[in-house]
């Protein structure tokens, strides 16, 4: 069996409208596919939720979360994908979403630094932007799988919100008895 180690952290974010934000996270395999298991986490734990950071102005939210995970696979169908969803925490005490967020974890062994751009739905009518202004009713979505899955984001009208940064180190083992040649990517930072 071929393996993948995907060490790093959930940095933080930034350019987001509030400055006390978390982040719910997971690492999605086998394009979430229950019937099918080609992807084994063997270890580490592949869901979460960083704690509330209140960040001065200007300054981005620092979570630094630890990522440490370790599947085997005898495939590169359904490589693993980092999903985000960024929350912020008001003085009221509630907690309106920031945004939603995706990116494919690199499939090269090396060291990256990854920036996730993230955006959340429209509000689309005047009525929905009142309730989150007063209430911290933004538009959510019902199905969140809509923000890595390919088949239905085309219809969403969406604004941008603000930046997840992520710094994981890719190791794999055991592809090239499989015939997936791989080289070291000279871009990684």
């Amino acid at each position: 069996m071929a393996e993948v180690h995907i060490v790093g952290c959930i940095d933080g974010g930034e350019d987001f409208d509030s400055p006390a934000l978390f982040c719910k996270w997971g690492i999605i395999t086998d394009d979430g596919r229950h019937d099918s298991k080609r992807w084994n986490l063997l270890e580490g734990i592949a869901s979460g939720q960083t704690q509330v950071d209140i960040a001065k102005d200007g300054y981005m939210s620092v979570w630094s979360f630890p990522l440490d995970l370790h599947y085997s696979t005898t495939t590169i169908h359904g490589w693993p994908k980092f999903t985000c969803e960024v929350w912020a925490h008001d003085k009221y005490g509630r907690n309106c979403l920031a945004g939603y967020g995706m990116c494919h974890i690199p499939s090269s062994p090396g060291i990256y630094e990854l920036s996730i751009c993230t955006w959340k739905p429209k509000p689309q009518s005047w009525l929905e932007y009142v309730n989150g202004w007063f209430l911290g009713a933004y538009p959510q979505l019902k199905n969140p799988d809509v923000v890595w899955r390919q088949d239905d984001r085309f219809r969403l009208s969406t604004v941008t919100s603000g930046t997840v940064t992520l710094r994981v180190s890719v190791i794999t083992m055991g592809f090239e008895k499989h015939g997936v040649a791989q080289s070291l990517d000279p871009d990684a930072t």
